[in-house]
């Protein structure tokens, strides 16, 4: 995306507010679009470093960071055409017999640190995390069997804990042997489409740190495979970043992960580490479904025949979010297929997939054995790690057959005897070789997999007669099951269905593609909400009372006007932009403050509406703007179509030279 020459492209860069007792009052208002010299209030603050330049790279590297499981791709753009590599080996993995796979486990693990109590530091991380954390809890089962007494039920313990978070299947004992952390992707899904509470982490690991540690461990190990590879010394700074992201996030977990690329080193900014080599590129962000949708048209090898007004229907249902993205193919051409295209609805979701299937298989579980999750904190910590590490082999072998039956062994952990005890201290009777093994019939597993894979249906079915192929793919479309349901859900339609014979591969290796095209493959957006500024104009009949006001020359006045810049449903063309002017009240201010709004709705009159939202705020410091007798003006220009909100900023003050050189890296403040 970009601007024209005459400006600088700025990315906003978003930070989490903190709570404050005491708000600022409302903000002053920037321009209406039709009165550039109306003035708006100053924000003191730091002034911000010049934006970076864009240096080339020959190597590109996108980072699929999923909820279960993360990898990456590269490519070398001095090779023609580009050839596109994923790693297939990552520490650990064979020694946790994992299945061959283009990912590594998303997981980290921690032990509590000797040098502050409450504090963890890092052991591992992805496949290697789970065996540290299996020694652990296999040490601590042997000194609780050695010593003849059981961990107890203590007030300290899970069961007796008053912490109100659900349980945290794999951490029975929150954390007093080491925290095993799994899924923390979860935690930056926006609040509004959150369908299930996550278990509350230790105080010293919060879901910053998780991203930030595990994404700078996965970009080590690229670099390394890369050196490597390559055969040549590398390091970070030396590579153009991509990061792949839901589609369905809002705009604040967006930019909070391109906060954490970098604080973990990925890129230059003011987060950046000390003494660290980050590139000196911006990230791209990159929607996983457009992803996913390149890799199936152009490297997914699978003979897609595709001509100009073709519609496909993405569907990427991975471990933690199922996002959905319609394009129609713009342009095509013989032998190459789509070279275009463009959204033709807003890109739609929800939070499901494979881990939301975990989920449900522990609660059968803990329903099939009232006293699992007792047994698991008193007597053997180490049994939902092995459960879970079954489950997930399993999870891939389930077809819909009628006579599906899976069993797991009980004895050797001993749940089998304290089941026993259970049911009989509350007078329940059954054969004692049914306390042998945990059984998971047809039944179980259709309770487990249906509401997630119902979830799939009813979202594809939404948009699904609009299309000409239905392509689904991601980490969880992986599953026979959900596969067999597709095809018996819409295989009697027109619809061509296309399912790649290893569907978790298609983000990471399509997100290469589309940056290596992504001047050309995307051609338009359709903006899933409002975006705007406060304004100020004259007062009309029907507006709030309370935002009336008189101004200095008795006008009356109507301030927190919404003035859209772009609309819900509009369809954006990428670098697409609009443009206000501001100005501060007095010559004398040096920083002009914008806020930023939002709504789900298409014609928000007002930003203090309640379907309304402040997606954030940022300042820009106009000193060098400054002359005697000017009160400058800026120019807003805010770039919408992208997966980011991106703004440039040029003063009335500045000459041709200084214009060149006014780009400012903009923080952006999310509220």
């Amino acid at each position: 995306m970009g601007c024209a020459s005459s400006c600088f492209r700025l990315e906003i860069d978003n930070q989490p507010a903190p709570y404050d007792p005491n708000p600022r009052p409302p903000r002053a208002q920037p321009n209406a679009p039709d009165e550039p010299n109306n003035p708006v209030a100053p924000h003191d603050g730091d002034r911000f470093p010049e934006i970076q330049s864009e240096v080339s790279s020959d190597i590109v590297v996108s980072v699929d960071f999923g909820t279960t499981h993360s990898g990456f791709a590269y490519a070398m753009t001095s090779v023609t055409p580009a050839e596109v590599y994923d790693c297939l080996e990552w520490p650990g993995a064979k020694s946790a017999r994992a299945i061959p796979y283009c990912k590594n486990q998303t997981s980290l693990f921690y032990l509590p640190s000797s040098n502050a109590e409450g504090s963890f530091e890092l052991k591992e991380w992805g496949w290697s995390a789970f065996l540290a954390y299996d020694q652990a809890l296999q040490d601590l089962s042997r000194k609780t069997i050695e010593s003849g007494a059981s961990g107890g039920c203590s007030e300290e313990s899970a069961l007796g804990s008053a912490d109100p978070g659900p349980c945290d299947s794999l951490n029975p004992r929150k954390g007093k042997e080491g925290f095993f952390a799994t899924k923390f992707k979860l935690y930056l899904a926006p609040q509004a489409i959150q369908a299930s509470a996550l278990p509350c982490l230790p105080p010293d690991l919060t879901s910053e740190r998780l991203v930030v540690d595990y994404l700078k461990i996965l970009t080590d190990y690229a670099v390394q495979e890369l050196t490597k590879a390559l055969g040549r010394k590398l390091t970070k700074g030396h590579i153009q970043w991509c990061l792949t992201i839901p589609a369905i996030w809002d705009e604040r977990a967006k930019q909070l992960m391109r906060r954490y690329a970098e604080k973990a080193g990925m890129i230059q900014g003011p987060d950046s580490p000390a003494g660290v080599s980050a590139s000196p590129r911006p990230l791209y962000m990159i929607l996983e479904p457009e992803a996913a949708s390149a890799f199936c048209q152009h490297e997914g090898r699978l003979n897609i025949t595709l001509k100009t007004g073709d519609r496909i229907l993405v569907a990427d249902v991975g471990g933690g979010t199922i996002d959905i993205v319609v394009h129609e193919v713009v342009e095509s051409r013989a032998g190459i297929g789509a070279t275009k295209v463009k959204e033709v609805v807003e890109s739609y979701g929800a939070l499901g997939g494979g881990s939301y299937v975990d989920f449900k298989f522990f609660n059968i579980v803990e329903d099939k054995v009232p006293c699992y999750s007792e047994f698991c904190v008193r007597e053997y910590p180490g049994l939902p790690l092995q459960l879970f590490h079954w489950w997930q082999k399993v999870k891939t072998t389930f077809d819909g057959s009628p006579d599906f039956k899976l069993d797991f062994n009980l004895t050797a952990s001993g749940l089998d005897k304290a089941w026993m005890d259970y049911d009989r201290e509350r007078r329940v009777q059954r054969k004692e070789q049914d306390y042998w093994s945990l059984s998971f019939n047809f039944h179980d597993f259709k309770r487990i997999f249906d509401g997630e894979v119902d979830k799939v249906i009813d979202l594809i079915s939404q948009k699904i007669d609009m299309v000409d192929v239905l392509m689904v793919v991601g980490g969880f479309a992986s599953s026979p099951y959900l596969q067999k349901r597709i095809h018996e859900h819409f295989g009697g339609q027109r619809q061509r269905i296309v399912i790649p014979e290893d569907p978790g591969r298609a983000i990471c290796k399509g997100g290469v593609w589309l940056y290596l095209n992504r001047q050309t493959f995307i051609q338009s957006r359709i903006s899933r909400k409002t975006y705007g500024v406060s304004t100020v104009r004259c007062a009309m009949p029907g507006d709030p009372q309370n935002l009336v006001y008189k101004d200095d020359n008795g006008i009356n006045m109507c301030r927190d006007v919404f003035s859209a810049f772009v609309r819900a449903g509009e369809q954006v063309n990428l670098g697409q932009s609009e443009t206000r002017f501001v100005s501060p009240s007095s010559s004398f201010d040096t920083f002009i403050y914008v806020d930023i709004y939002s709504s789900f709705a298409p014609d928000p009159l007002y930003t203090t509406d309640s379907n309304v939202e402040l997606e954030g705020s940022f300042q820009v410091d106009i000193s060098d703007a400054m002359a005697p007798g000017i009160n400058p003006v800026l120019e807003l220009n805010m770039v919408w179509g992208d997966s980011l909100i991106t703004v440039s900023t040029i003063s009335n003050s500045f000459d041709d030279q200084r214009r060149q050189n006014a780009g400012l890296v903009v923080r952006f403040e999310s509220h």
